[in-house]
């Protein structure tokens, strides 16, 4: 099979063979997987996979079943499905435990499908689960314009009217404006910080993938016993705070990725987003946001756009070529 192989950070076309999926795995034959910034991450040597796990670049796909291994039975070949994976999106094939598979929405396409999973396993565990969301609570999202922005805008919007966003450009504001958030902050012109004070408003909940400076600030606008959840640091790993802000205000700071979890883990997010996230699809109410998609030789584009931090939503391989 065809998958993409890297080497001093860049990327190329391979083949190798196509392993048999062992027991409780289903093997994909692979329509489309979403570029996440962990794929870069790998690609740099900074993110290998998990143990056991495959050494291809690939957190996500969408296809059809076309092998079923010993003790699997939720799926059949033909299926058409999308997964949440440990490594090997970026190929022809895949095998990958029953538990992290979904079945596609009917109105949703194979291509399209391949936005789904990461981005939403992720924005339901940690505003759902971990932060323990509520109806109509007054909730933020840093980098409203990335995949999990955009993911968290268009599931969070069904479910609260107080919804914020910060975004590098008014293009960007625009459009989370237009998703469904009710105000986004430009914080390239403005303090989202002096912003919530200025407005009087107190925040529940924070879902920041910045980490760094953020830290502090994001403390001193939240709600008393409210939550922020942490899924990047792309500023910096390390930051400074005042902890007295935390005791006082009975904060609770956490944060969590899916990469290294169990599939038992994984399987148990999957169930919950089957059963009330994918309703939202099928009525309409949820739709994933994509930027662009690149075919399997254009790989590299792909990554210079998810690193140049100009996209909206979600970038996608196209690895059937159309």
């Amino acid at each position: 099979m065809k998958f993409i192989n890297f080497k001093n950070e860049k990327l190329f076309l391979d083949e190798c063979e196509i392993e048999s999926p062992k027991e409780n795995q289903i093997q994909i034959e692979v329509h489309s997987t979403g570029v996440n910034r962990a794929d870069i991450l790998q690609k740099k040597g900074h993110y290998p996979p998990p143990k056991g796990e495959s050494e291809i670049i690939g957190l996500e796909c969408a296809g059809i079943v076309c092998k079923i291994g010993p003790n699997s039975s939720k799926f059949k070949v033909g299926d058409k499905v999308c997964a949440i994976l440990g490594g090997g999106g970026y190929a022809e094939f895949v095998n990958v435990d029953e538990r992290q598979v979904m079945p596609i929405p009917s109105n949703v396409s194979l291509l399209e499908a391949g936005a789904l999973p990461e981005t939403i396993l992720t924005v339901y565990e940690n505003i759902f689960n971990i932060s323990e969301f509520k109806n109509n609570e007054v909730v933020l999202i840093h980098g409203g314009s990335s995949g999990i922005g955009t993911t968290a805008i268009s599931i969070l919007k069904n479910f609260t009217d107080q919804l914020y966003v910060t975004a590098g450009s008014k293009d960007k504001c625009d459009n989370c404006i237009q998703l469904g958030a009710k105000a986004a902050i430009n914080y390239k012109e403005e303090d989202f910080e002096q912003y919530f004070i200025d407005q009087k408003i107190k925040v529940d909940i924070i879902l920041d993938m910045v980490g760094g400076s953020y830290f502090k600030k994001n403390l001193k606008i939240l709600n008393q016993k409210g939550r922020l959840t942490y899924i990047a640091a792309l500023e910096s790993i390390k930051a400074e705070a005042n902890l007295l802000y935390i005791m006082t205000k009975q904060l609770k700071v956490s944060g969590s990725t899916l990469r290294s979890r169990s599939p038992e883990d994984k399987g148990k997010i999957v169930n919950q987003v089957i059963e009330h996230i994918w309703p939202l699809i099928e009525q309409g109410k949820y739709k994933p946001t994509i930027f662009q998609s690149f075919n399997m030789e254009d790989v590299n584009l792909a990554h210079e756009l998810m690193e140049s931090s100009s996209h909206i939503g979600k970038i996608l391989l196209d690895i059937k070529g159309g």
